[in-house]
């Protein structure tokens, strides 16, 4: 059962002098029964004191006690499953196969995170025995506030990849849920707090507020033992929160994820080659109704004949879909508002709207796009933009002109190689994930995976927000000079009780001192 309060530190707390909204199904435009409170500024200090309280606890758990802790909030979900993909479905009128997928990913996310701690490699021991006896492993930074995403209910939300990385990590957490699927967040949160309590884990490691005012968000992001941010949204959202974790006493850090254009960059020989591209592009860009983050906004095309009208090809193809609405009507309006001004400013050479769908194609020639900095900005939905060039000099001149971008993609022939590699070496400084092959949208949850860029893709290009990698930005350095065996963790002891791998004088090695 949804109950619409408010969790703090295990009890769900009720009260009558909160404000209230409500979730709305996209699809009929209407409220849903359940009445969700707004956090109050006593319920958000109590929520990251018993955090701050419970840190020196849950930061000293053992790798294998966080294992079983992550395991039980995944059998939690899945004995929870059918009520959570029923509540997503009403919340964000995504299709049930969006909403098994993401469910799936969500459990194979966590999946990754419990075999980290089983390798016990996120504590990256250094030991150096000759001269100073110099031990050093990763410890958690403290509270996180976690902000739950919009367009991901579940793989970005409150046990999304933020939410588990931070706890795998070894610290607390306080999530902001997003209010356009509150009883979906809370409906996890519960299975959060369960786990909690069968693992015999203070209840302060986990609370969840809800609330559709910035002001919750503001306060969260300014309390002094909040020690770190996650958040996946609109760049206005990530950069306000950005700005006033800067503006703190303690400056502390915001990983935003902030939005992308993700380019696509093809040359000619592909054109003529690859008789599926248009209708592959089609599927990108509509994927998810253009709400993943990975969405191709831009395609740049190398067509020195003008023989290549791409920007009609792929909207014949968007022009026979059927896409569900988006996740809330404030994103269709801001999506359409953004379409209108495009085609107001008359800068496009073409634009084609469907008329199934909300999908829109425009087209620009090269040397307009680049005068016209505004264009190289997100819009949010299944939009795309064609950028015609006469030549390779010109694609380079496109991506010169761009900030950065989580995502590039290059596709061309094998002839098309030293061309290739030029544009290659303007894009390694932009992007986060460069492809040569298929489209952007999607991840693999791998340690591999880079889902990150320079600003304003994302605040800090150095971490990733998606795979296991992503638990580093929870985690800071701790350096042990000459200090007794016994006072040490068990990480760095010499008789490596974990048996885990460590660096040793320069040497990989499980083997004790």
């Amino acid at each position: 059962m949804i109950t619409g309060k408010n969790l703090i530190a295990g009890s769900w707390e009720q009260t009558v002098q909160s404000s209230i909204f409500h979730t709305v199904n996209p699809k009929t435009n209407q409220a849903l029964p359940t009445a969700f409170q707004e956090a109050t500024s006593d319920q958000i200090d109590t929520a990251v004191a018993a955090a701050e309280v419970s840190f020196e606890t849950y930061a000293s758990t053992s790798f294998e006690e966080r294992a079983t802790f992550l395991q039980t909030i995944q059998e939690e979900l899945q004995s929870h499953q059918q009520f959570i993909l029923e509540t997503y479905q009403e919340e964000s009128a995504l299709p049930e196969g969006r909403a098994q997928g993401e469910f799936q990913r969500t459990l194979a996310q966590i999946q990754r995170f419990i075999e980290l701690l089983q390798k016990g490699s996120l504590a990256e021991i250094k030991i150096h025995t000759q001269g100073p006896d110099l031990r050093k492993m990763n410890y958690p930074i403290g509270p996180i506030a976690v902000f739950g995403a919009s367009n991901f209910p579940l793989a970005f939300s409150t046990a999304g990849g933020d939410t588990i990385s931070a706890l795998a990590a070894g610290c607390p957490v306080v999530v902001k849920a997003h209010p356009f699927h509150a009883g979906t967040s809370e409906l996890v949160a519960d299975c959060i707090a369960k786990a909690l309590v069968k693992c015999n884990l203070p209840q302060g490691i986990f609370s969840h507020l809800g609330g559709q005012s910035h002001k919750i968000g503001s306060l969260l992001v300014s309390h002094p033992k909040i020690k770190g941010v996650g958040f996946t949204g609109s760049f206005s959202g990530g950069k306000a929160l950005y700005d006033l974790a800067q503006k703190r006493k303690e400056p502390i850090p915001v990983f935003a994820e902030m939005g992308s254009i993700n380019p696509i960059f093809i040359f000619e020989n592909k054109l003529k080659t690859d008789f599926s591209l248009a209708e592959t592009l089609a599927q990108s860009v509509t994927m998810g109704t253009g709400q993943f983050c990975t969405n191709p906004g831009l395609i740049v095309v190398c067509d020195p004949s003008g023989t290549h009208d791409l920007a009609a090809e792929i909207s014949q193809h968007t022009s026979e879909l059927s896409l569900p609405p988006m996740a809330h009507d404030s994103i269709q309006k801001k999506f359409d508002l953004q379409i209108d001004e495009l085609k107001s400013e008359g800068k496009l050479k073409s634009v084609y709207s469907s008329g199934n769908c909300s999908a829109v194609v425009g087209s620009i020639d090269a040397k307009e796009f680049i005068k016209n900095k505004k264009l190289s900005e997100e819009v949010f939905g299944p939009f795309t933009l064609v950028v015609n060039c006469l030549s390779v000099s010109q694609m380079l001149e496109v991506a010169m002109a761009l900030e950065g971008q989580l995502t590039a993609t290059l596709l061309g022939e094998k002839e098309d190689n030293r061309d290739l590699k030029m544009l290659l070496s303007k894009l390694q400084s932009k992007v986060g994930r460069i492809l040569f092959e298929g489209v952007p949208t999607g991840v693999a949850v791998t340690e591999a995976m880079q889902h990150g860029g320079p600003f304003p893709a994302s605040t800090d290009s150095r971490f990733t927000s998606v795979g296991t990698d992503a638990i580093y930005r929870w985690l800071r350095p701790v350096a042990f000079q000459d200090c007794p065996n016994e006072l040490l963790p068990d990480a760095l002891k010499n008789e490596n009780p974990l048996g885990i791998l460590r660096n040793v004088d320069g040497n990989l090695t499980t083997a004790a001192l």
